[in-house]
């Protein structure tokens, strides 16, 4: 019995004296402080093209059924993620005559949720990353947007899965949409 008793000594000791030399092999791991998301817009938000071109947030548009997420990869730290086939996001911009090109800032893990539509007022444009998609931020220049403006006038973008004619994709991250003016 005495001998069982200081061996349990011997080990309540040694397990004691390992747990505080280890006490300085611990790691912390670093937790980032996020910056808090933009307020949501409860108004469709009207912007003035001014050249040489419209960077516009995602996030900053009038969202439905979107989901606004950290991401310190977008460039305003933040991302939209499409939730359902119901979901839009949109804006309006005053813009001058001519041509523009607009693409959007996405990251799609693959090619079933990668494709959605820009709106130019009712006109639908079927948008997409590469193929494959990279996974990370990348513009829709596979297939740009070119519409062109007659005389000056404010149009509505409209973001959005679907079109009438064929389904897109849900999913994917949106960061910023751009307009550059082309001609």
């Amino acid at each position: 019995m005495k001998k069982i008793l200081i061996l349990a000594s011997a080990i309540v000791s040694v397990t004691f004296t390992s747990c505080l030399s280890a006490k300085n092999d611990f790691r912390f791991i670093a937790v980032e402080k996020q910056p808090n998301p933009p307020a949501l817009v409860t108004e469709i938000p009207v912007v003035e093209y001014r050249d040489p071109g419209i960077k516009y947030e995602v996030e900053s548009m009038y969202l439905h059924n979107l989901h606004v997420s950290y991401d310190k990869t977008a460039s305003q730290q933040f991302a939209v993620r499409v939730l359902s086939e119901a979901s839009y996001a949109q804006m309006k911009i005053k813009l001058p005559a001519g041509t523009f090109e607009c693409l959007v800032n996405e990251c799609a893990s693959d090619p079933n949720h990668a494709a959605f539509y820009v709106c130019i007022d009712n006109e639908e444009f079927r948008v997409y990353p590469s193929n494959p998609p990279t996974g990370s931020w990348e513009l829709t220049r596979r297939a740009p947007v070119y519409f062109t403006i007659d005389e000056p006038r404010t149009i509505l973008v409209t973001i959005q899965p679907n079109s009438e004619r064929k389904p897109g994709s849900t999913g994917m991250l949106l960061d910023y949409i751009q307009f550059i003016k082309y001609r």
